[in-house]
């Protein structure tokens, strides 16, 4: 058995009104491409067993636009206040202790440290995991506490910009 780890950046923030940096929504671009990498998820079968959401809104609603193509079970999701603008090393040590029954499960959360999770993970440099990118990762491990520095493979990094390109 191995493991797959699906980093997800929330969709493009709405700042056209003032509210706390926890509370903003999603802008009109950020649905847009929530939409657009939910409708790729699905026509690319990711079969999520697992969900893991920053509890902050424009994560929440992210996952939800994804889930209108993914379809993942209220019971397999799980908001998490502490994925809310996490550390890489917060980060890892929540990936560390995933519970094993899950093989395939998503990351949804902020910059920058995801960006510097996916790095750290795969030993790949990524400058940057823009907003609704989708960062996936492979482990040929069946223990999630057997995850170190540099021990997956990168599968697929997909934007929306890439998706609007072709």
């Amino acid at each position: 058995m191995s493991k797959s780890l699906h980093i997800i950046r929330h969709a493009k923030s709405d700042w056209s009104n003032e509210c706390a940096d926890f509370d903003r929504g999603l802008n009109k671009r950020g649905y847009a491409d929530a939409k657009l990498i939910g409708e790729y998820l699905q026509a690319n079968n990711y079969l999520l067993e697992q969900v893991f959401c920053s509890t902050a809104r424009r994560a929440r609603v992210t996952l939800e636009e994804l889930n209108r193509y993914l379809e993942i079970p209220s019971d397999n999701i799980q908001y998490i206040d502490a994925l809310y603008l996490a550390s890489r090393s917060t980060l890892f040590g929540f990936v560390e202790n995933i519970d094993n029954e899950f093989n395939n499960v998503a990351l949804i959360g902020h910059n920058p440290g995801l960006t510097e999770l996916s790095y750290y993970l795969s030993g790949d440099y990524l400058q940057n995991l823009p907003t609704c990118g989708v960062y996936s990762i492979h482990f040929d491990v069946d223990d999630w506490q057997a995850v170190s520095c540099d021990s997956g493979s990168t599968t697929k990094y997909i934007t929306p910009r890439q998706l609007k390109d072709h």
